[in-house]
């Protein structure tokens, strides 16, 4: 989050933007690439469709959240809008304690992580006019964070088949001039990537509402895809990789490789992510 409000002050748009775009539109890696919608020519039906591919993969991980989002009551309704990469990966991959109720557990977790973006997103606004220091690659925190869950996921018998054992393509610099959109047509690019990725994440769970019972596959689905689609999130935020020029994707594939080493070795979830982001940086 802190990454995306550093970049948002360095287009021109204020640490108030950056709260309100984190709040409303709340996608991630989509955010990221907004960023480009928000500073072209005024593009509303590419800024839906764009939206609509990139986060495509939450019409997935609705389907795998289905058996385990049903009667949670009217609280799941803020977990479906909120249902983002990073929602997706911890609701997939931890289970509530015993004795604590799961529609607030989930509801909580939910809600704190959709804050933590949006707080941090607007502390990143802040201070992206007062950063002077390169910080190029602080956003592999993410990639970092979808290799630690997809370890996990991985590791979990259950989400095996039977028989078997968000934007680091956008890289925070110094800050530059742009242009931007006027308030207008910026909130009008920002409604269309907000309907857009709400569209993803409903349908879903709006073709098998009520107390309809899933058919098995769906249900086959719910165990099986946790594990795929953060491997896929993996694979996604390392998409602008260019193997044949540059580095050739060298310096990721390192901070990779001493992320999931040392992840697989201490199982500590925040020493592997910040060892990977400090290699990459």
């Amino acid at each position: 989050g802190m990454a995306y409000g550093v970049l948002m002050a360095s287009k021109g748009y204020g640490f108030l933007w950056a709260g309100f775009v984190s709040a409303f539109a709340f996608c991630g890696s989509m955010q990221y690439v907004a960023i480009t919608l928000l500073t072209t020519a005024f593009d509303p039906l590419q800024a839906f469709v764009l939206s609509l591919m990139v986060n495509a993969r939450h019409l997935f991980f609705a389907l795998a959240l289905l058996p385990k989002y049903r009667g949670l009551g009217k609280l799941r309704y803020f977990m479906i809008y909120t249902l983002s990469d990073e929602n997706f990966s911890l609701s997939s991959s931890v289970e509530p304690p015993e004795d604590t109720d799961p529609t607030l557990f989930y509801f909580a977790m939910s809600f704190l992580t959709w804050l933590y973006w949006v707080a941090f997103s607007m502390l990143g606004g802040l201070l992206g006019g007062l950063i002077t220091f390169d910080i190029t690659g602080i956003d592999f925190a993410l990639t970092a964070l979808f290799v630690v869950l997809f370890i996990e996921q991985v590791v979990k018998k259950e989400n095996r088949a039977p028989g078997h054992g968000a934007d680091p393509g956008g890289p925070a610099a110094g800050k530059e001039e742009a242009m931007r959109l006027d308030t207008i047509h910026s909130l009008i690019i920002v409604a269309m990537v907000a309907l857009a990725t709400q569209i993803t994440r409903w349908t879903p769970f709006l073709l098998f509402s009520g107390d309809k019972k899933l058919p098995k596959v769906v249900e086959d689905l719910g165990r099986l895809l946790p594990p795929a689609m953060m491997g896929l999130l993996v694979v996604y935020s390392l998409r602008s990789i260019d193997l044949l020029g540059g580095s050739h994707g060298i310096p990721e594939a390192i901070a990779v490789a001493v992320t999931a080493g040392l992840h697989l070795w201490r199982r500590n979830t925040l020493l592997s992510i910040l060892a990977g982001t400090i290699c990459y940086m």
